[in-house]
């Protein structure tokens, strides 16, 4: 629902020009991040919460050779073969935990020689299996419906085109730190007057389509946190009353893009973009925004706040 492959471009256009670190909190598919140009002097931080998608990330960036090689191995021609990989996933999950006690006996039960001798067999094991999830979860995610990975998606995949992706992506994340916590515990850790945090949450009531439990709290606490924060923030969020409430403290840019998990051809969804400081010094472009070739209509700055919670240096 909240993909931002296409809009990515747009997203970029209004943050500011100087900021360090560069943190997405909720980084999802890495979108944004692998669009936006790398900088030599600046740290740039993906997080995610589900522990498969940050898996699946750190094999992109550090065994991306690995990665292809399982893929090819996985070939998926039906739903039972699709079926077959989610119950990979839940049998590894299960291995990982076995792993992991595996580690402890070996640490605490056996001579530091032979403890390390272990360690490095129960090392190798752990990155096969690191692999193999990760495979497993980007096909399951390439042949779902609309990437939920819930429901084979039927149609064919050609999955060589997709390889480039993987390592044009491994490139542009080398140097990137990857995380695996709470989207406002990092934001927390994380902020500082430079800082630049762009959220992409679960799209608001429509949450089920996220693997990640986000609830009507966890959106107020997100914005409890980001009011107060420091840094720059840039928020990301399907356009509805709710969130525009919510956000009434931060400038509020809306346009409107086709429907992505419509069944009826024309539908469109509302989408905005929320900052703490004042975007309209970055808007290359004001009226024809989103001539673009997904038919994405104009963006409006829609609600000016009477004082912006963060000032550009």
């Amino acid at each position: 629902m909240g993909g931002k492959e296409k809009l990515a471009p747009y997203v970029c256009q209004v943050l500011p020009p100087r900021f360090s670190p560069y943190i997405e909190p909720y980084g999802g598919g890495g979108a944004v991040l692998l669009g936006l140009p790398r900088d030599p002097g600046r740290l740039d931080i993906y997080n995610d919460y589900d522990g498969d998608l940050v898996n699946l990330m750190a094999c992109v960036r550090d065994r991306p050779l690995a990665l292809l090689k399982e893929l090819k191995f996985l070939p998926i021609l039906a739903r039972g073969e699709f079926e077959l990989l989610k119950r990979i996933l839940r049998h590894d999950e299960i291995l990982s935990q076995a792993l992991e006690s595996e580690r402890e006996i070996a640490r605490t039960e056996f001579p530091p020689e032979q403890a390390e001798e272990l360690l490095e067999i129960l090392r190798e094991k752990a990155a096969w299996m690191d692999v193999r999830r990760a495979a497993a979860y980007y096909l399951t995610s390439r042949y779902s419906f609309s990437g939920t990975r819930s429901s084979f998606g039927v149609r064919a995949v050609l999955l060589d085109r997709f390889f480039g992706q993987i390592q044009e992506a491994s490139r542009r994340l080398q140097g990137v730190v990857i995380e695996n916590k709470d989207g406002v515990d990092l934001i927390r850790e994380r902020d500082e007057p430079s800082a630049l945090f762009y959220c992409d949450p679960p799209y608001y009531q429509a949450e089920r389509c996220y693997q990640a439990r986000f609830a009507r709290w966890d959106h107020a606490r997100l914005h409890h946190v980001l009011r107060q924060c420091q840094g720059y923030a840039a928020v990301s969020y399907n356009d509805c009353p709710y969130i525009r409430s919510l956000y009434k403290d931060f400038y509020i840019l809306a346009f409107r893009r086709q429907e992505p998990l419509a069944q009826r051809e024309g539908a469109e969804y509302g989408e905005l973009i929320l900052t703490n400081y004042d975007p309209r010094p970055f808007l290359r472009r004001q009226v024809s925004l989103f001539d673009s070739p997904a038919g994405d209509s104009g963006m409006e700055l829609v609600h000016i706040p009477e004082s912006p919670l963060k000032i550009i240096a």
